[in-house]
């Protein structure tokens, strides 16, 4: 048995062959030498990346499926404890009192044989006397027999049993208490015998007794010409083609003599097919279990989960490069064969990263029970079911044990020798020439190249967020890809000014691997966490702007009960008279629309379907629109022209510009105006004016003969927020829809989902782990290094600064990375949907940059204050 002299690290008993070793016997060495070298205390905290990645993406995970039910939760939900329900949309609605149909249906339930149906009520449009004004939906059923066991809890009281009294649902959003009164629909009283917690909403409903329906006043339809109820059978799902009769039958009687409506008359023709086509049984609900935010949020975790495991592992092989390469030139030295000595501190490497990962998924998953239970409890709702625990366990150690395999067998390619080399050298150029690294290059020049193509190619593509976020992953690969030549971009620009300077730059070419494995993790985690924040912020700013009130402040739009296009009732008229508003000034809009209510004439704006309103005077308009028209605004409403909301699509931007107007009705264009002269008006959004475009005098109107309304809202300008509340109150007290009554209300804040949150907080967490894990790994792999030069006279501080200034450049370089993947998909997003507005949320960025850099910053003193010379000498 031979040896190179200066042979270090070897004891007596390693087991150096004397002749070559079967590919079975390199095998075995190779793992037995990856056992000793697993023993390395130094490795096992560097993967300390690997479990924080591991945990939180199966953290993660749990958190996102308690946030989706299964379909049995679904139809726990829409059937409770039965297994089939027909009826709700087949065309068949109740006005208030109507007891015949349901009688009926009962008679042929029974006669069927489906004894154990039950026939639930639903109304959509009950009024609470309340102002502002506010629907709320009814429900009635035999609820003492418990039908929906899974949704409705009872909190206090009784169920309703009898005609006339109620339970209400989510208390804490409609105060009630039972033994009170509650009063809706103008005079319609209900006795409160208890209150119920649904645990598959927020907001109040109103749960019937048995008959309420029946017992209701049929002159409600007078004041409440909407309220209506529609219905539900539900049974065990036995019998399913003569319960379907059964409806089929009541319907058919139901719709004899009624108006000629789009639904009777199918029900009059067919009544079968119209009531076959609502049957829902378990068994499809529980076929589709709603779409988990896993898959309606991609950049929320499959992409994450990808990636970060991916980066986390490549950062140990990256931050234990050099030691690897000590390891294998001493192996190599003492006449073990270079794969088998390459292959051995990757197999440890790789043992500890799968560890880790296992470990880090275990206490991922106890996390996730912790922040499920959370959640369920904050949202009292059920959360969706972990019955997949094993899927992204075995794909996060799939990616851990392919990117482990993959890294293991670069560094068993590897060329380079330690020996006759000065330590730090750079070893760039030499790992450049060999045809290996050459060809290594090459390829992923062209894995770049094709990455960056896919994503110009799919930015093209994006309509959704879901697709922005897949855009998102996309990037973060090109980017990863170009990793090495960013790498070599920053140690052309720091400078050498200066000896702590040129160690920076110098340590940092030296070790090459381990900082662009560093960057490459920080800019993975970075790029997902902003991105995510930046897209948040841009869904709620798109909300936001979406959402705006019914009129303007000090504006009241009295409209008709359909639509708030139509006309207002004289009994609305004489109410709002009544109510001390008569003064007030009132200006009559009228939309540019006329004949069938379903399909009718109306005039816009050429090649847009926006449609047009009309005033009698410049005044006027400035009533509806809240706006001082300037003279230039009021010269064309005079000159026959049109002023266009200033955020219409299209909307005219220069002085003198002239448009055409177009007739038609549905998609058929009838006819087009000469040109008119047209300006921009800028007006704050408000949703009555939902769907159109501008405005323009009615005299204009009637003299290009455009179909026109002959009545339309009146709008009533200067009115207190205390008279309008009184006004909807006088409407509700006249037992009249308050729903005609349009006051301001300003609209709530948008309030993300609950899962985008979860993502978003999970997404910022890993990033500052990350930072954490990835600093200390880094600062303790180059303690050895830091100790040399304070063994050769450099002061403490001096190698602190040098430490401290290599993370800095790193996370800054991560950080403009991090922000350009951030931001990209955002501005497409924007650019290729109407109507998205582009927000990035620059202070939120920059606490969450500040945030990583003191978590950088603390890692750092942390791990390098304990620096001695002692450690020099034991090095």
């Amino acid at each position: 048995m031979t040896h190179e002299p200066g042979t270090h690290g070897r004891t007596t008993g390693d087991p150096i062959p004397s002749v070559p070793l079967t590919y079975g016997g390199r095998v075995r060495l190779a793992f037995r030498l990856a056992l000793r070298l697993a023993r390395s205390k130094a490795l096992a905290r560097s993967v300390a990346l690997v479990f924080v990645a591991a945990l939180l993406v199966m953290a993660m995970f749990v958190t996102l499926r308690t946030l989706s039910l299964s379909g049995e939760q679904v139809a726990d939900d829409e059937l409770g404890r039965f297994g089939a329900k027909v009826g709700y949309g087949s065309g068949v609605s109740l006005l208030p009192g109507d007891d015949t149909f349901v009688e009926d249906l009962r008679t042929r339930l029974r006669a069927a044989g489906a004894t154990d149906a039950e026939v639930v009520l639903s109304a959509t449009d009950v009024q609470l006397n309340t102002t502002p004004a506010r629907n709320v939906t009814a429900l009635e059923t035999a609820w003492p027999a418990r039908p929906y066991p899974e949704r409705y809890e009872l909190l206090s009281g009784r169920w309703p049993s009898r005609p006339g009294e109620v339970a209400v649902t989510e208390p804490r959003d409609v105060p009630a208490k039972a033994g009170e009164t509650l009063t809706v629909l103008g005079d319609v009283r209900l006795e409160v015998v208890g209150t119920v917690d649904d645990r598959s909403a927020d907001t109040a409903n109103l749960l019937l007794g048995p008959g309420t329906w029946a017992t209701l006043d049929p002159g409600l339809s007078q004041g409440f010409p909407v309220l209506a109820a529609q219905m539900d059978v539900v049974w065990s799902g036995e019998r399913q083609e003569a319960v379907v009769d059964a409806f089929a039958g009541a319907a058919r009687t139901w719709a004899e003599g009624r108006d000629d409506s789009e639904d009777t008359a199918a029900l009059r023709q067919d009544a079968r097919t119209a009531v076959t086509a609502t049957l829902v049984t378990r068994e499809q609900l529980s076929a589709r279990p709603q779409k988990t935010w896993i898959e309606k949020t991609p950049a929320g975790y499959t992409v994450p989960s990808l990636l970060v495991p991916t980066a986390a592992v490549a950062l140990v092989f990256g931050m234990n490069g050099r030691r690897f390469r000590r390891t294998t030139t001493s192996l190599v030295s003492v006449g073990v064969s270079r794969t088998t000595a390459a292959a051995a501190p990757a197999l440890a490497a790789l043992a500890w990263s799968l560890a880790a990962a296992v470990c880090g998924a275990v206490a991922g998953v106890a996390v996730g029970m912790g922040a499920r239970l959370l959640i369920s409890r904050l949202r009292e709702r059920p959360g969706g079911p972990l019955d997949d625990l094993a899927a992204p366990a075995l794909r996060l150690l799939a990616v851990v044990l392919v990117t482990g395999l993959i890294a293991g067998a670069a560094l068993a390619r590897t060329r380079q020798r330690e020996t006759g080399r000065p330590p730090g050298a750079d070893d760039s150029a030499s790992r450049a020439d060999r045809p290996s690294g050459g060809r290594a290059r090459d390829a992923r020049h062209l894995l770049a190249v094709a990455a960056w193509c896919a994503t110009a190619v799919y930015a093209t593509r994006v309509d959704s967020p879901a697709q922005a976020m897949v855009l998102t992953g996309i990037m973060i690969a090109a980017v990863l890809l170009t990793i090495p030549e960013v790498f070599a971009g920053l140690l052309r620009l720091l400078p050498e000014g200066g000896p702590r300077r040129r160690l920076v730059r110098r340590q940092l070419a030296a070790d090459r691997a381990r900082a662009c494995a560093a960057l490459g993790v920080l800019t993975v985690l970075l790029g997902a966490s902003l991105g995510y924040v930046t897209l948040l912020d841009t869904l709620i700013r798109t909300v936001e702007k979406q959402s705006y009130p019914a009129v303007l402040p000090g504006q009241v739009l009295l409209a008709g009960y359909g639509s708030d296009t139509h006309p207002p009732s004289k009994a609305l008229l004489r109410t709002a008279d009544a109510s001390g508003l008569d003064g007030l000034p009132r200006t009559e809009v009228r939309f540019l629309m006329a004949g069938d209510p379903d399909n009718p004439l109306m005039a816009g704006r050429e090649g847009q379907y926006g449609s047009l309103l009309a005033a009698n005077h410049p005044r006027d308009v400035e009533r509806l629109t809240g706006r001082r028209l300037d003279p230039g605004q009021t010269s064309v409403l005079r000159d026959g022209g049109v002023l266009v909301w200033s955020h219409a699509a299209d909307a005219p931007t220069a002085p003198d510009t002239r448009l055409r107007l177009a007739v038609r009705q549905g998609d058929k264009v009838l006819g087009r105006t000469a040109a008119l002269p047209a300006a921009a008006l800028d007006v704050d959004p408000a949703e009555w004016r939902t769907g159109s475009d501008g405005i323009m005098l009615r005299a204009t109107a009637t003299a290009l003969d455009l179909p026109i309304q002959a009545r339309g809202p009146v709008m009533i300008t200067g009115v207190s927020d205390k008279k309008a509340h009184a006004l909807q109150q006088a409407v509700i007290d006249a037992g009249m829809d308050a729903g005609a009554v349009l006051i301001h209300v300003e609209p709530d804040d948008p309030v993300p989902p609950a899962a985008l949150l979860a993502t978003a907080v999970g997404l910022v967490a890993l990033a500052l782990a990350a930072v954490l894990a990835a600093t200390r790994s880094q600062t303790r792999i180059l303690r050895r290094y830091l100790a040399r030069l304070i063994a050769v006279g450099i002061p403490p501080r001096w190698a602190r600064q040098v430490l401290l200034c290599q993370h800095a450049a790193l996370i800054a370089v991560s950080t403009l990375l991090g922000l350009m993947i951030a931001v990209f998909p955002t501005v497409v997003l924007a650019a290729r949907i109407s109507g998205f507005v582009l927000s990035v949320p620059w202070w939120q960025l920059a606490v969450l940059a500040a945030a990583i850099y003191f978590a950088a910053l603390l890692a750092a003193v942390l791990s390098a204050h304990r620096l001695r010379v002692t450690e020099a000498r034991s090095a």
